[in-house]
């Protein structure tokens, strides 16, 4: 009886080993972390008038999602672009009219091995 026990015991082991490796290489190992160049910034036009504006190099081109928004000094959405692209180049600028304050513009690039958010600071008089 013992070498019955001793015998079945030893079989699973055995299955059990074999089957171990096989489920770790079955899992899939998730992408690298890709960091993608980019610039970004508020331009004085003329008067109260001010260009939001970034530029994304997209050196996978697989599709990102870019989210340039701009807030006031109260963490309140003064205005935002959206985009999603797999271009190489991604452009965005928009034309915003702001009164004297602080302001903060924001950057997110969102994809599917890419996630960086980056922010700046302007002080309008």
């Amino acid at each position: 009886m013992k070498r019955n026990c001793l015998c079945v015991f030893l079989a699973l082991l055995l299955c059990l080993s074999l089957t171990v490796p096989t489920f770790a290489e079955s899992d899939p190992e998730p992408p690298d972390r890709v960091t993608v160049p980019y610039s970004f910034g508020l331009k004085h036009v003329s008067g109260s008038t001010y260009k939001m504006k970034a530029n994304v190099t997209n050196t996978n081109e697989q599709p990102l999602t870019i989210l340039l928004a701009l807030y006031d000094s109260g963490n309140n959405p003064v205005d935002s672009i959206l985009t999603l692209s797999s271009d190489s180049l991604i452009s965005l600028s928009k034309t915003v009219s702001l009164s004297p304050g602080t302001y903060v513009l924001q950057i997110s690039i969102i994809g599917l091995n890419v996630g960086q958010t980056s922010h700046k600071t302007y002080h309008i008089s």
